[in-house]
């Protein structure tokens, strides 16, 4: 049943977000709204052309990882404020707004709330389902100057969504962080945290990308790793498969 729910949810989900990107026009959007600096794009021209460009099954699954880990586009629109919010106190600090959304006779209520400390920009934004009560949905930080951040995005409250009287507390997750190190490269990682007591994460990838272009990329299946791959600067790379903590398979790609 919570699957059913679950999907069911974030098909509404999906939904809203081309709906709320889509009233997102920038001459609406209130003037002291402010935007992540973090750009996939710029970690993406980091990676050498010898690699995007390879026919290689395996180098073009190294980048789908790398891009994976990077595809916050869709939630990132998400946090934009739109043309119909009201400014409000939420939260007493920073820049607070509401607004609301009505779908198919369903009303979603948002709180958004923007502040800056301690050298950071801070961005929370709650939920309501039809004046219930208040579910997290996003929060997420980065530093003034975008080289540090992190963005998470709980999706727990699509069981909510779609079923109110569905009232077990979870927190389910995906979080995306990053860090930009002095020389120019780049360590990001993605989790999808599933409420497991088996295991932490349902998948993950821990990506580093340095100034020249190469790097390497881990994914895990619920803690398990099972891919670990490294290129170098001209795009040439290795790959390694396990199962069950053991190396089964290996081989290497040349650049293209």
């Amino acid at each position: 049943m919570k699957n059913v729910l679950f999907i069911r949810g974030m098909a509404l989900w999906l939904v809203l977000i081309f709906a709320l990107a889509a009233c997102n026009k920038e001459e609406d959007t209130p003037p002291d709204q402010q935007k992540l600096l973090f750009s996939s794009e710029e970690v993406m021209v980091l990676l050498p052309d010898g690699l995007k460009n390879s026919d290689d099954t395996n180098a073009k699954t190294c980048v789908g990882f790398i891009e994976s880990a990077l595809d916050m586009t869709s939630f990132m629109d998400n946090m934009e404020v739109p043309d119909n919010a009201q400014k409000s106190d939420f939260k007493g600090t920073g820049d607070s707004w509401q607004w609301t959304f009505n779908y198919g006779g369903e009303t979603l209520t948002y709180y958004w709330t923007y502040d800056e400390s301690g050298g950071k920009r801070y961005w929370t934004m709650d939920i309501s389902y039809n004046n219930s009560q208040r579910f997290n949905y996003i929060d997420a930080w980065e530093t003034l100057d975008g080289s540090q951040g992190e963005v998470v995005w709980n999706f727990a409250w699509a069981y909510i969504l779609d079923d109110p009287d569905y009232n077990e507390e979870e927190f389910l997750y995906w979080k995306y962080t990053w860090n930009k190190d002095a020389s120019g490269g780049y360590q990001i990682n993605y989790y999808w945290d599933g409420n497991s007591v088996d295991y932490d994460y349902i998948i993950s990838y821990n990506v580093d990308i340095n100034a020249d272009g190469s790097g390497s990329v881990d994914y895990y299946s619920a803690d398990q790793l099972v891919y670990h791959m490294e290129w170098t600067a001209l795009g040439n790379g290795t790959w390694s498969f396990f199962s069950g903590g053991e190396e089964l398979d290996s081989g290497s790609w040349p650049a293209g």
